[in-house]
């Protein structure tokens, strides 16, 4: 395929590129006339800018990387979705790619945006990451990156996070008020931050009111609807249910509900459910999820501006780990007593 050039145009007017290149740019020391005669030529031969080229003279590709577990969670699209957005206002576009929850597929991905020539790298690390490795070439290739949602601990750079176990304080506090005890808690993976950070929190509001701590209802899992299933299970047929589930994600929650219905147990007459996730989408739960509520919009939003941030920032280190604050919605999956 053959594309008009900026020296076409100027062979075509007999002038020099330079003179083209000018033309194109508004320049002032190009005529109004002059300018005319380029603008309606480069219409008339479909002349598009060379942006490789362009790129390659100030250095810049103006795009960045997405790395993402997940685009079937709407809690991600929603997150990507964001993130495009605020790219495309400060002039960038988006390379999304999506680890399937996977470390070899995140690893793929990680290389293939460094060749890519991205200016800056967005991560949510999966549920199996555990290796900096490739976070650390990233840093030595000193190509911008920031964590998102999730984020690995040793790697010096910005993250953007929700306040985890501040959401969990916040939520416990007010149902233990409700006069609640027998709370247990569907954790997600220990090893991943936001697993570990709601256990946490779980922990911290229980022995703020002095409720002794079952082990037996902390069931660790992953975060997908069969986990949700498979920890509600577990727990009825030991007999020993609690008066509320505090779940790690409102996808493991769903996975609760629909054992929940599966064993005749109804939501919330005969066991609550609170969780983590965005409150648009549990509205769709019957009944209505409690949740402690995630703005995936607004995590999408902030990471991309953070990471725009630092690749056009000048001089010394400016990295921040930012934690957006959490509210608390009863919905209708809690008796109020």
């Amino acid at each position: 395929m053959a594309y008009t050039t900026q020296a076409d145009i100027a062979k075509r007017l007999n002038v020099t590129r330079i003179t083209v290149s000018k033309a194109l740019r508004d320049h002032p020391d190009i005529s109004v006339e002059m300018k005319n005669k380029v603008h309606e030529l480069a219409v008339k031969l479909d002349y598009t800018p060379n942006l490789i080229a362009k790129n390659l003279t100030v250095r810049k590709t103006f795009t960045i990387g997405v790395v993402t577990p997940d685009l079937e969670n709407s809690f991600f699209a929603y997150v990507t979705d964001s993130i495009i957005d605020a790219a495309s206002e400060k002039s960038y576009n988006v390379f999304v790619t999506v680890s399937r929850e996977n470390e070899q597929h995140e690893k793929l991905n990680i290389h293939n945006l460094i060749g890519m020539r991205v200016d800056g790298i967005l991560v949510c690390i999966s549920q199996q990451t555990n290796n900096s490795e490739e976070f650390q070439l990233i840093k030595n290739k000193k190509i911008p990156l920031v964590f998102f949602d999730r984020k690995l601990e040793g790697i010096h750079c910005s993250s953007i996070c929700f306040n985890d176990r501040g959401g969990a304080l916040l939520a416990l506090d007010m149902i233990i008020q409700e006069g609640y005890t027998k709370i247990a808690h569907f954790a997600g993976y220990s090893s991943v931050s936001i697993g570990r950070e709601r256990l946490l929190g779980y922990r911290c509001a229980l022995e703020k009111k002095r409720i002794k701590i079952n082990p037996d209802w902390i069931i660790e899992g992953g975060f997908e609807l069969n986990d949700g299933y498979n920890a509600f299970m577990k727990l009825y047929h030991q007999n020993n249910l609690p008066e509320i589930l505090f779940v790690v994600n409102d996808r493991v929650a769903l996975g609760a509900y629909h054992a929940a219905r599966e064993v005749g147990l109804n939501i919330p007459e005969d066991i609550g459910m609170v969780a983590y996730g965005f409150n648009e989408t549990v509205q769709n739960f019957t009944p209505p999820l409690a949740v402690i509520n995630q703005d995936p919009r607004k995590l999408g939003r902030t990471a991309a501006e953070r990471l725009i941030q630092e690749i056009n920032r000048t001089g010394s280190d400016n990295s921040q780990n930012i934690e957006i604050e959490e509210e608390f919605f009863w919905n209708n999956s809690i008796k109020r007593k």
